[in-house]
């Protein structure tokens, strides 16, 4: 079942095909039951109308459930990145109004990184663990990888965050969109939060060289905030004595990057980050306008 947002993740037709065929015998069962319980002296084969009838709208039913929630997924990972704390407060609030039946088959993924974007690790283990049994395996496990390691990163434990760094590098893509850029997210989150210039520089070329403008943000957020592109950036390295090899083959850095970058990180709080950001703008402007004025 997928989309322009790639692979699903919980709305796949394997799941629904064994759902839909776990609902017909359950629908069975519970004739055959009910049949015994009050003496009807009727065979299932009279009844196999209403019941192939009852498998039908079950399976359509879970169909659209399935669906619900992989849109729910999307647009709470979507909101982890991009969403202001307002509007995350207000995604974590819908999720305690949600219909039992949908809980059912919920990840809880999308709401465990939405408390981590709101600083609540503890929060988010324990949704995590509540997690319901039906929506697990395929690529909702190797998600689920990516949640556990935004915990890890969460911790403020220098050794936790190492491994998570190492995790979120080591892990494929899962062909999702919003869950591949959750990826990214996390993984510049620790690297930024871990100080590592080096490991930022070996990710940096393939996140600035990519089309998309969501993945550039996090290449923004690593060049700027490690000063890759300011003069003296060849002199430095991450021990002070190697230099940073050239970073020739990186696409500049656009205005729009630099504003997107700042409005992403200002909704994370990260007033250095954002503060670095503007600073960089502004010298762009500057330089543009001096430019301009020479012309």
């Amino acid at each position: 079942m997928g989309s322009e947002r790639g692979s699903a993740l919980v709305a796949t037709w394997r799941r629904w095909a064994s759902g839909s065929a776990l609902l017909a015998l359950g629908i069975v069962l519970a004739t055959t039951g009910a049949l015994g319980f009050v003496g009807a002296h009727r065979s299932l084969f009279s009844l196999a109308a209403p019941l192939a009838l009852a498998s039908v709208v079950g399976s359509l039913l879970l169909l659209g459930t399935l669906r619900a929630e992989e849109s729910r997924l999307a647009r709470e990972l979507r909101l982890t990145r991009t969403g202001t704390p307002a509007l995350r407060e207000s995604a974590i609030a819908r999720r305690d109004r949600a219909p039992f039946f949908a809980r059912l088959l919920s990840t809880q993924l999308g709401l465990a990184a939405l408390m981590l974007a709101d600083g609540d690790p503890a929060g988010a283990a324990s949704v995590l663990a509540s997690a319901s049994g039906l929506a697990r395996g395929g690529r909702v496990e190797r998600l689920r990888g990516l949640v556990e390691a935004d915990i890890e990163r969460a911790s403020g434990e220098p050794e936790a965050r190492a491994k998570c760094i190492e995790r979120l590098r080591a892990a494929a893509p899962l062909g999702n969109r919003e869950a591949d850029l959750y990826r990214l997210h996390v993984l510049s989150k620790a690297v930024l939060e871990q100080g590592d210039a080096g490991v930022a520089l070996e990710i940096l070329p393939e996140l600035a060289a990519s089309r998309d403008q969501d993945t550039r943000i996090y290449a923004t957020w690593l060049r700027v905030w490690f000063d890759f592109d300011s003069p003296d950036a060849g002199s430095r390295g991450a021990d002070h004595a190697e230099p940073w090899p050239e970073l020739a083959e990186v696409a500049e850095v656009t205005e729009g990057d630099l504003r997107l970058a700042a409005l992403v990180a200002r909704a994370h709080g990260a007033d250095s980050l954002v503060s670095k950001l503007e600073s960089k703008l502004d010298q762009r402007l500057v330089a543009i306008a001096h430019s301009e004025g020479q012309g």
